[in-house]
């Protein structure tokens, strides 16, 4: 069992990990803002989504051969792999846009739910970098905090959404799509509640 550093092996790895996720949402920006669902931009995200899993199958390993950590294993091994699926319903979004066929979002919710994502994303990627200095304890629940209210605010993006669709859609299939386009959405948002929530347990334990 080797003795690694924690800092560099598990903290600036899963920095590396939302890193990545944060490009991705960055390029879904760039996709929905262009309203550009070829096969190529949304590949793009599924290539990101590989890369994300890849870090984390490293990070695994990397606790496996590692005696001592900076938070109890367990709690590592649960934010690795809540942080991936964040990632995977990136893609899983991004892939619906691409095999329903969106052509346009005038009139819809989504960039506004977009933008409610990367804000989580980002607020996510603050809170694990803080661990770092785990003893910061108000600076670390400010940013879980935050998740939390994006999160309630995709609450009620998604409601919005949902009723204005039954009400103006007249289209059966579209309203279909959508409603799973909206609900993937606001999932997204609440894996990124669940990653808050694992850091507040972390908190707790290490208090």
């Amino acid at each position: 069992m080797a003795l690694i550093p924690k800092e560099t092996k598990f903290f600036d790895m899963t920095v590396e990990q939302i890193k990545v996720i944060e490009d991705s949402v960055n390029h879904l920006k760039n996709i929905v803002k262009n309203e550009d669902f070829s096969e190529d931009s949304i590949k793009k995200i599924k290539e990101m989504e590989q890369h994300c899993d890849t870090i984390s199958h490293e990070i695994i390993d990397v606790l496996n051969e590692t005696f001592l950590t900076p938070i109890d294993r367990e709690d590592i091994h649960k934010l690795v792999n809540e942080i991936d699926d964040i990632m995977d319903l990136i893609n899983v979004l991004s892939n619906r846009l691409y095999i329903y066929k969106i052509k346009s979002v005038k009139d819809t919710f989504l960039p506004e739910f977009i933008e409610n994502i990367s804000e989580a994303v980002t607020a996510v990627g603050n809170a694990v970098t803080s661990l770092k200095e785990i003893k910061k304890t108000r600076r670390i629940l400010e940013y879980c905090i935050e998740i939390n209210r994006l999160e309630n605010s995709g609450d009620s993006i998604r409601e919005k959404a949902i009723m204005n669709l039954f009400e103006k859609e007249k289209d059966p299939i579209n309203v279909i799509k959508w409603k799973e386009i909206y609900e993937v959405s606001e999932t997204i948002l609440d894996a990124c509640e669940k990653v808050a929530r694992t850091i507040e347990e972390v908190l707790v334990k290490n208090g």
